[in-house]
């Protein structure tokens, strides 16, 4: 009995988050038309800083990615000549 109403409440609780989400993408699609103008002039000044920042990211991951598999490979070779 108790395992069927979580069930029941875990299956409403996701309809409810779907509706919801819906309606969140509905009303944001409505005020991005509607305010399309200030979107823009918005987005041309934060376009640059995304641009810095998402570089960044990318390489600061990449750099990590190179330093890892060079440790990695480091590790195998000290291993192999151990044998």
């Amino acid at each position: 009995m108790v395992k069927k109403t979580l069930e029941e409440v875990m299956t409403v609780s996701n309809a409810m988050g779907i509706v919801i989400g819906i309606l969140v993408v509905i009303i944001g699609f409505i005020l991005l038309f509607s305010w399309w103008h200030s979107f823009a002039i918005v987005f041309e000044g934060i376009f640059p800083i995304l641009l810095i920042l998402i570089g960044a990211g990318v390489l600061i991951y990449f750099i990590s990615e190179s330093k890892s598999k060079a440790e990695i490979e480091k590790q195998e070779k000290t291993t192999l000549e151990q044998k």
